[in-house]
């Protein structure tokens, strides 16, 4: 079985084009693991040879960021009585149609418009279909290049650039609805994920810990292998008592970047990724965004700050997150005292309480009690 694989941004890259097109390829080789037997570049496309079922495939496919579109292909010599061979396969009885076709191989006797007409008028004789080159019933795509590529369904991929062509980065996980899409996010610019989560209860357990684990699970079909950090919460809870109620969890912000940040530069991590959308809860305006992470020397991506709850949840859902991430699970955010929380966290009184409760001994110590999972 052939499917034509076609990219998209990868195709504007200069000099380091064939490094994105060999990730792309070694990203779908991942993918589809046996199933594929070869792939081949060439032509601005990556050929596939597979075997098993297509609905496997196309779901394998369907994951792979850097993907425009792809298409299951019939092969067959370039010429208008061979393309017509395979065009009867298709189901085209009263059917409205339309035929494009795309010569890459110049040489080609017939030009494009006139081999789709030729095709077309086929097709309306045989099968007695109408024609409808804006809103058809069906679409027949040909390519002339070293053969012919005849093709009935042109399946749109998730786009973006392969996972690992952009770098390494270290995502905040909390639990919620917005982290997971942030990181999906992430990957498809691109960037391979790995997570970071401070967890609520005394030591790590991973049946306690078991949502955490699915949600990386889950976007593990995306981004492939990742690593799960972990630190205990209980650190910085012991120290809550020293922080005014209004205060604590643009503190306790602070802390996780700091968290981050210190992590980030001992493991290589080019930035930190956050859940934020700007006002959706009282601790992401603007003013506590810039007092909590001010003075950071690891970027932090916000992918969804100018994203409302809805579009993030319709994300959510389309990416399979959203139904693990409304599971019951007390992440550290709601533990922290929200009882009239500033909006307005001034950046002199947070760098206040943070020297209050030994913030950087904290994130020392917090960070010497790291582990890793997965």
């Amino acid at each position: 079985m052939l499917v034509l694989v076609q990219y998209g941004e990868i195709g504007i890259k200069g000099k380091n084009r064939r490094t994105f097109e060999n990730m792309l390829i070694r990203n779908i080789r991942k993918a589809l693991g046996a199933k594929l037997k070869d792939a081949e570049l060439r032509e601005s496309r990556v050929f596939l040879e597979v075997e098993g079922k297509e609905k496997e495939i196309r779901k394998a496919l369907l994951a792979v960021f850097g993907i425009e579109w792809f298409a299951f292909a019939y092969e067959c010599r370039k010429t208008a009585d061979e393309i017509w061979k395979v065009v009867q396969k298709a189901k085209l009885k009263g059917k409205k149609i339309a035929v494009e076709t795309k010569r890459v191989d110049k040489s080609f006797p017939m030009k494009s418009q006139e081999l789709s007409a030729e095709i077309g008028a086929r097709i309306v004789e045989k099968f007695g279909c109408g024609v409808d080159l804006e809103n058809p019933d069906a679409r027949i795509s040909i390519i002339i290049a070293r053969n012919a590529y005849v093709y009935f369904e042109k399946i749109r991929g998730l786009g973006g650039l392969p996972v690992g062509s952009s770098g390494r980065v270290l995502c905040l996980l909390s639990g919620g609805i917005d982290s997971p899409v942030a990181a999906w996010m992430l990957m498809k610019r691109g960037c391979r994920v790995d997570f970071l989560h401070i967890y609520p209860f005394e030591k790590w357990d991973a049946k306690k810990g078991k949502k955490i684990l699915e949600l990386i699970e889950k976007l593990e079909e995306y981004g492939g292998k990742a690593e799960l950090l972990t630190i205990p919460y209980a650190d910085f809870y012991a120290e809550t008592g020293n922080i005014s109620p209004g205060y604590e969890l643009v503190v306790f912000r602070r802390y996780m970047y700091k968290l981050a940040e210190k992590i980030a530069q001992e493991k290589g991590y080019g930035a930190i990724v956050s859940g934020d959308s700007l006002g959706q809860v009282a601790s992401q305006t603007l003013e506590n965004i810039g007092a909590s992470q001010w003075g950071l020397s690891v970027p932090v991506f916000r992918p969804l700050i100018g994203m409302d709850k809805n579009e993030i949840i319709e994300l959510a859902e389309k990416i399979g997150t959203y139904e693990i991430s409304i599971r019951p699970y007390k992440d550290c955010c709601s533990l922290v005292s929200i009882s009239n929380p500033v909006t307005r966290a001034r950046r002199e009184e947070v760098e206040r309480f943070a020297e209050l409760i030994g913030l950087e001994k904290l994130v020392e110590k917090g960070a010497g009690r790291l582990s890793k999972h997965i």
